[in-house]
């Protein structure tokens, strides 16, 4: 049986990235970690070694994420989803940034619609389960996404000028 350090060393760097993502600040990601540690370690005798010890933890550290997320009270009105020409972001759009900067950009989004949108990306839910999870209807959910891309465009489009305007300046 691994002990609390062994598990900490190998599960750590990928678990805080996920915290970080839901949290937006590294005091939210130190507490969303530290509560989903806290439910490993409690539950760990419970473990059985069917599946993936990787997949128990992520699958704690999302439902802390979420946990968090409610606490935080960022789904207190529900948005209508209204279809509209749907946004897509073309892969190439991120080819310029590290995934360091494409998860600052995360970050900036609404709350809310930073949650929703790593759920459905990140972490494949449909949004179906995303509002079973968050007590949201299927509407917002897909709302969040759809907000989520276009705010994403803009500030794509945003850093690809800054970054034609540097280089004719250089």
């Amino acid at each position: 049986m691994l002990c609390q350090q062994q598990l900490y060393k190998l599960y750590y760097p990928d678990m805080i990235k996920i915290c970080y993502r839901y949290a937006g600040d590294t005091d939210g990601a130190g507490t969303i970690y530290n509560n989903a540690m806290l439910k490993v370690f409690k539950n760990i005798r419970n473990y059985i070694d069917e599946g993936k010890l990787t997949a128990w933890i992520k699958t704690i550290v999302i439902n802390c994420s979420i946990d968090f997320c409610k606490k935080k009270n960022i789904f207190k009105q529900s948005v209508p989803y209204i279809p509209e020409d749907e946004v897509i972001l073309l892969p190439e759009a991120f080819n310029r940034l590290s995934g360091k900067e494409i998860q600052e950009l995360i970050a900036q989004l609404p709350a809310a619609t930073a949650t929703v949108f790593n759920l459905y990306v990140y972490e494949g839910y449909t949004h179906k389960q995303i509002a079973e999870l968050l007590g949201i209807s299927d509407g917002t959910s897909k709302w969040h996404v759809s907000d989520a891309k276009k705010l994403l465009k803009t500030k794509l489009a945003q850093t690809s000028q800054t970054e034609t305007k540097t280089n004719e300046a250089g």
